[in-house]
């Protein structure tokens, strides 16, 4: 599939995420920036072709469609960058807590 067919089908996320007005507490925060970092990677990688379709899945934030990259045993590479990401979600989430047992 072509880039322009892929931008067609994908997000253009300056127009269709929609910021929380306020974030009052750490959690809602922190919720925010692994939401970005996925839909982020995602868009980048589905924009570019790096994955296969079947390495997707449909999700949908505020009303808008948005395909997120997912583990797909047919596609170790997507795995293998999923298996990024929630290192990086764990590393954020103990930035964020303070708390000893890890919230």
């Amino acid at each position: 599939m072509a880039t322009a067919q892929k931008q067609r089908n994908c997000v253009n996320l300056q127009s269709a995420v929609v910021f929380p007005t306020k974030i009052s507490t750490e959690q809602q925060s922190l919720m925010l920036v692994k939401r970005l970092l996925a839909v982020a990677v995602s868009c980048i990688t589905y924009l570019r072709g790096i994955f296969p379709e079947s390495a997707y899945g449909t999700r949908y934030m505020d009303d808008v469609c948005v395909k997120i990259l997912r583990e797909d045993k047919n596609c170790p590479g997507s795995t293998q960058l999923v298996k990024w990401m929630l290192g990086c979600y764990d590393a954020l989430q103990k930035k964020y807590c303070a708390c000893p047992s890890g919230c």
